[in-house]
């Protein structure tokens, strides 16, 4: 006796849609990580260059008057 495998439509959909969720989790991650080196990590990107300019003004000044501190950033 050979069983006949039914077939199913619904389970293929249930494939389907959890491979298009992984596909667009995997794209979202990949986006994020690059868009991460450029924007923050870059010291010339838009978010590390204004902090790197911050921090000159702020650690420069010629009379002494101020303490300066070093600012935390994630670069």
């Amino acid at each position: 006796m050979i069983r006949h495998i039914v077939k199913s439509e619904q389970g293929q959909t249930a494939v389907e849609y959890l491979l298009l969720i992984v596909v667009g989790v995997s794209l979202g991650l990949t986006f994020m990580k690059k868009m991460d080196e450029y924007v923050i990590k870059n010291p010339n990107g838009m978010i590390g260059g204004p902090i790197k300019s911050f921090e000159k003004k702020i650690n420069q000044d010629p009379t002494g008057r101020y303490r300066t501190f070093p600012l935390n950033t994630p670069l």
